[in-house]
């Protein structure tokens, strides 16, 4: 077993990458080896560095695949290996992984383990996040594969609309700074919707994002999953999220937001 401190890599490996994928795996043995492709597959002009957090996975293959991996890119990816905690946790430590091992890294990307992504996906997602200091991530529509579905969330971020519903999907392009300034993923939210507080902290912190049309995402929808299990227990999720952002969700702060983003008063 690899411990938690030595990660599967080695030491002559790219000094310099600027973005770092950061892939939890739990149960996905079968579906991990598209997602680690679809990133190996990456058309950049820029290192990326592919970090697999095996989340306490009782599948052996789950470890099989990961290490045959990390063997043979050992230039391009670490193999993390910790107690299951969670998806939110898995997530969390490879973040704390990045930050702690990859000065040069300058964004983070998530993908979860039976998701994937197109060859362009990365070097358009950064180009955009360096088009404009002010950002905080670059996060997609969402085309789903197996149930198909799309989802468009083009035009503006609006904080008005995410407080809503969950615009913002994980598989998004976020800055380093944001995790700097001390945003991450709460490890109480367990049964879904993770991603959707994620980013409700992250612009309670004064970040914002921008929708990235074509960005290149691909979601796996089966008819049972984690998002399926979050839209049965929705309503219990929603109140604890209100919970932790009570100003947020006051009418006041929303009637704010509204008057921002879509006054419909005018001063002639």
């Amino acid at each position: 077993m690899t411990p938690r401190s030595q990660p599967v890599r080695r030491a002559d490996a790219d000094p310099a990458p600027k973005v770092a994928v950061v892939v939890p795996i739990f149960r996905h043995s079968a579906l991990l080896s598209e997602a680690i492709e679809s990133v190996l597959a990456q058309e950049a002009d820029f290192a990326i560095r592919l970090v697999l957090v095996n989340d306490g996975c009782p599948h052996r293959e789950t470890d099989m695949v990961c290490r045959d991996y990390a063997v043979a890119y050992p230039d391009r990816i670490v193999y993390l290996r910790k107690p299951n905690g969670g998806l939110s946790d898995a997530r969390n430590f490879g973040i704390r992984h990045v930050l702690a091992h990859e000065p040069s890294v300058e964004a983070v990307y998530l993908l979860d383990a039976d998701n994937r992504i197109r060859p362009r996906a990365m070097a358009r997602a950064f180009a955009a996040l360096q088009s404009d200091p002010a950002l905080g991530w670059i996060y997609p529509n969402i085309d789903m594969f197996g149930l198909q579905s799309a989802h468009d969330y083009g035009g503006a971020y609006s904080r008005l609309l995410h407080s809503t519903m969950n615009t913002c999907e994980a598989g998004s392009l976020i800055s380093r700074k944001v995790f700097e300034a001390g945003v991450l993923f709460d490890v109480s939210f367990k049964q879904g919707f993770e991603d959707w507080e994620f980013f409700l902290s992250a612009a309670s912190a004064g970040f914002v994002g921008a929708n990235l049309e074509d960005f290149g995402f691909q979601y796996r929808k089966r008819p049972e999953s984690m998002l399926a299990d979050s839209e049965r227990e929705g309503a219990g999720i929603r109140a604890a999220m209100q919970q932790k952002h009570k100003t947020l969700f006051q009418p006041k702060t929303l009637i704010e937001f509204e008057q921002q983003e879509m006054p419909r008063y005018a001063i002639l």
